[in-house]
């Protein structure tokens, strides 16, 4: 139900003109470190529209990595 619920607000954002780099951001930031997620953020803040066709492409990699990142930290 996650995925459905996950892909039905990319979606959404994305039909909605949002820029889907804010999501892969907030992904991204599950497995980084505070400093690493300043620097992620600041990457692909105000992202052309190259950017965000990769942050889209990226999307499904990204959601993987949070989820196994969140996994190990509630076995941790």
């Amino acid at each position: 139900m996650h995925k459905t619920l996950f892909f039905g607000l990319a979606a959404l954002m994305i039909g909605c003109g949002g820029n889907p780099c804010d999501e892969y951001v907030e992904l991204q930031c599950e497995c980084e470190t505070d400093e690493e997620c300043a620097d992620t953020r600041l990457t692909y803040e105000n992202a052309d529209v190259d950017l965000q066709d990769e942050c889209s492409a990226g999307l499904d990699e990204a959601q993987a990595e949070a989820e196994s990142c969140q996994e190990d930290d509630q076995e941790g």
